[in-house]
């Protein structure tokens, strides 16, 4: 497979958003507080989004009728286990960072589970931005640019929630409503 196709793009994709799945679900399981553990399942259920989202063009591309309004692939009703689901092709070539190391429940783990997140952000950002660059149908670059500032939410909300973590050493003082909800 050509990986700077669209169907390669949106194929690498699915891999992220299902390694990312299993990522957030995986720290949420081991956050140390449960502000960290909400915030890190909303990000699983984030990524199951945009893997539906990707999926279901993938399925519209492959079956030719092209590209989806990005707000009717989100939509799509198929039966999805996020975790282990049902992708099309082949593993991208390039493996793609997955946290694997086992890590104390703790701040300092959560911190290296943002940190980790925070790269794994970056990547995801970077295909999709790549993505809206290269295409020419409309419909394409409005996925894409829909799910890079997805990712840079994400991205913005890692950023802070380190930087907070790292600097009080705590998910948010008792004075202060923090600003990562979950």
């Amino acid at each position: 497979m050509d990986w700077n196709t669209p169907l390669g793009i949106l194929r690498r994709g699915m891999s992220l958003e299902r390694d990312g799945y299993r990522f957030y679900t995986l720290v949420a399981e081991r956050a140390s507080d449960e502000r960290g553990r909400r915030m890190f399942l909303d990000l699983a259920r984030q990524e199951e989004d945009h893997l539906r989202l990707l999926l279901a063009e993938y399925r519209a591309l492959e079956s030719g009728q092209g590209w989806l309004p990005y707000e009717v692939a989100m939509k799509a009703d198929f039966p999805l286990d996020p975790a282990n689901p049902d992708l099309p092709g082949e593993e991208p070539p390039d493996p793609m960072p997955v946290f694997t190391p086992d890590r104390p429940i703790s701040l300092e783990g959560d911190i290296a589970a943002l940190e980790y997140g925070l790269e794994t952000e970056r990547i995801t950002r970077e295909l999709y931005a790549q993505g809206a660059r290269e295409a020419t149908d409309p419909r394409a670059v409005e996925a894409y640019q829909f799910l890079t500032r997805q990712e840079e939410a994400h991205f913005r909300l890692l950023h802070d929630t380190h930087e907070y973590l790292t600097q009080n050493k705590t998910w948010w003082d008792p004075f202060q409503k923090p600003f990562f909800t979950g």
